[in-house]
C-alpha cells in the first residue's frame, strides 16, 4: 500500500481524471460534495455512514453484524463500508439526500488494504467471492476509485479489527 500522503495525491489525480465525466453525468449540479476530499483525511481513521440512529448504536454496543446488511448495501458483499471523508458519506449516503444526516461512525484501525486504484478489472472479475479471495490473500479488505460514488472508498472484510467511536 501506498504511503498516507501518496494516496491523499492519487485520489487528487483521480478526481482530475474524472472530472469530464462528472461534470458531463452531474450537468448543472456540483458534483464535488460527493468526492472525497484528502484534505479531510486523517491517517488511521475511516467512518461509516450507517442508514439510522440504530443501526449506529447496534455496532457501537455490539460491533458490527453483516447479516444486517441490506441488499441494496452490499456492491462487494455483506462488509462494513467505509471512507475517509466524514461529511460526503453523510451527503451520499443518507437515505434523504434532500435532508442529510450524519449516522456515521469513527472507526480506528490499521487495516491491511489490497490497493486496486489501478486495478478495477480485478475488482469487477472477482466481484463473486472477494470476501474470500482477498482474506485468503492476507489482506482486510479492498481499497478502489468509483467515481459514481465519493470517489476513494474502503470495504473492510476483516471488521473485528475495527475500533468503533460515536462522533
Amino acid at each position: 500500500m501506498k504511503t498516507f500522503e501518496e494516496q491523499k495525491i492519487e485520489i487528487k489525480k483521480l478526481h482530475k481524471k474524472y472530472e469530464e465525466y462528472l461534470m458531463a453525468e452531474y450537468g448543472n449540479r456540483d458534483y464535488a460534495v460527493n468526492l472525497s476530499d484528502p484534505e479531510n483525511f486523517v491517517d488511521g481513521i475511516y467512518y461509516h455512514q450507517a442508514n439510522y440512529q440504530k443501526d449506529k448504536d447496534k455496532i457501537i454496543r455490539g460491533g458490527f453484524d453483516k447479516d444486517k446488511v441490506k441488499k441494496s448495501n452490499r456492491g462487494f458483499g455483506k462488509s462494513l463500508y467505509l471512507g475517509r471523508d466524514k461529511n460526503v458519506l453523510v451527503n451520499f449516503y443518507s437515505e434523504n439526500l434532500d435532508n442529510p444526516q450524519d449516522f456515521t461512525l469513527k472507526i480506528r484501525g490499521n487495516f491491511n488494504f489490497l490497493d486496486l486504484m489501478g486495478n478495477q478489472n480485478f475488482l469487477i472479475e472477482n466481484r463473486d467471492g472477494i470476501e474470500e479471495k482477498v482474506l485468503s490473500i492476507g489482506y482486510d479488505g479492498i481499497r478502489y476509485y468509483d467515481p459514481d460514488a465519493t470517489g476513494e472508498e474502503f470495504v473492510l472484510f476483516n471488521y473485528k479489527k475495527a475500533i468503533y467511536f460515536n462522533n
